[in-house]
């Protein structure tokens, strides 16, 4: 589970609301150093454009919205094995299960949102939170944070040219309501891009906020997979999925620095247990945290910080049962901004499920 690859999802291309054809996005990725992408174009799926991409993994997914309610309950579908966009209309009660069904699984898109004043856009909450029990939430859409802080005419034009004084993180209502979300059920954390790459224009003066290749060395996942690429498209697809509704991975913004080497497992008697594992353990278990660059590391339990540590290593030992999860933040123009964001390891004796990986054997304390 030690080989990391980094990819970055919610894209949008010429087939929907984008402004890049998949070939030119691939090439941006490429250029940026990604692994693989995940398109979801609104309403649409093009599968004819999945496969490798002069060595990147291109696949193809959906974002799913009811057309008369184009404001809310946006979903992004993964790995589903036919248009969802059909099943979409009759609202998420109908979709989420249709998804399931076509062998697919899915996450909640940009689920609290604001747009300033001078952002142009519209704000697309999910509303209908009956309706829950997706397997993932996107924790962190970069497109859809930049827009909440364009609500004037200066801070716009500072912004659109340096969109790092900007940035900060997820915001704290979406963590808290995935900390619920986790209190019940397992809920994976995505993070998306939302890539448009559209032009703005504010009086005479216009950008194109974001690129495509800036936003591939922005927000992106941070996936483990169980070996190399074998580069036959069906297994290495196969296994991004697995890893990322499996919870084997962390969103790292890799525009503030980056996040390569990331490391965060749970140290039981006799095996080691990362993101996405079960312990079921009741015994004292020691977590550790290895980030490539100084940050304030948090260790959270079912929401809460535990451990805290300013530097490189955090280590924490714990008899409690319960969720752990890992923030990490590094300071930028003055301002304390979100780094890396762990999906969690689950500590207690009613896991269900239990991930074990020998002492000795891919042991991240030996590298």
């Amino acid at each position: 589970m030690q080989h990391e690859v980094v990819g970055n999802l919610h894209i949008h291309t010429t087939y929907s609301d984008g402004t890049g054809t998949p070939e030119q996005i691939a090439a941006a990725a490429r250029e940026a150093g990604l692994d693989f992408l995940v398109i979801n174009d609104h309403n649409v799926r093009v599968p004819e454009h999945q496969g490798w991409h002069d060595g990147l993994l291109l696949l193809v997914g959906e974002e799913v919205h009811q057309p008369e309610s184009p404001h809310q309950n946006h979903y992004l579908v993964f790995n589903a094995e036919s248009d969802m966009a059909p099943h979409g209309e009759q609202g998420p009660a109908e979709l989420l299960p249709a998804v399931r069904e076509a062998g697919g699984f899915g996450a909640i898109a940009h689920p609290y949102e604001r747009a300033g004043r001078f952002s142009g856009e519209p704000v697309i909450p999910w509303s209908d939170w009956s309706v829950a029990d997706a397997e993932a939430i996107e924790i962190w859409n970069y497109m859809s944070e930049f827009k909440s802080y364009l609500t004037g005419p200066l801070r716009t034009l500072l912004y659109a040219y340096a969109p790092r004084l900007a940035i900060r993180g997820p915001y704290r209502e979406t963590l808290t309501r995935w900390d619920q979300l986790l209190a019940r059920q397992e809920t994976v954390a995505v993070a998306g891009s939302d890539a448009h790459a559209t032009l703005y224009q504010v009086g005479p003066l216009k950008r194109r906020v974001f690129s495509y290749d800036h936003l591939f060395r922005a927000v992106n996942l941070h996936l483990w997979l169980p070996s190399t690429w074998t580069k036959d498209f069906g297994r290495d697809a196969e296994m991004v999925h697995e890893a990322i509704v499996a919870g084997r991975s962390f969103v790292g913004y890799d525009g503030l620095a980056p996040t390569r080497g990331f490391r965060f497992w749970a140290q039981g008697s006799d095996a080691l247990y990362y993101p996405g594992d079960r312990c079921e353990s009741d015994r004292r278990v020691k977590l550790i945290v290895e980030t490539p660059a100084t940050a304030k590391i948090r260790l959270m339990l079912n929401g809460f910080c535990v451990a805290e540590e300013q530097g490189r290593r955090l280590e924490h030992i714990s008899d409690a049962p319960g969720v752990y999860r890992v923030e990490c933040y590094r300071r930028h123009a003055f301002r304390e901004r979100g780094w890396i964001f762990t999906n969690p390891i689950w500590i207690g004796d009613d896991a269900r499920r239990a991930g074990r990986h020998e002492v000795g054997q891919d042991d991240p304390t030996r590298r």
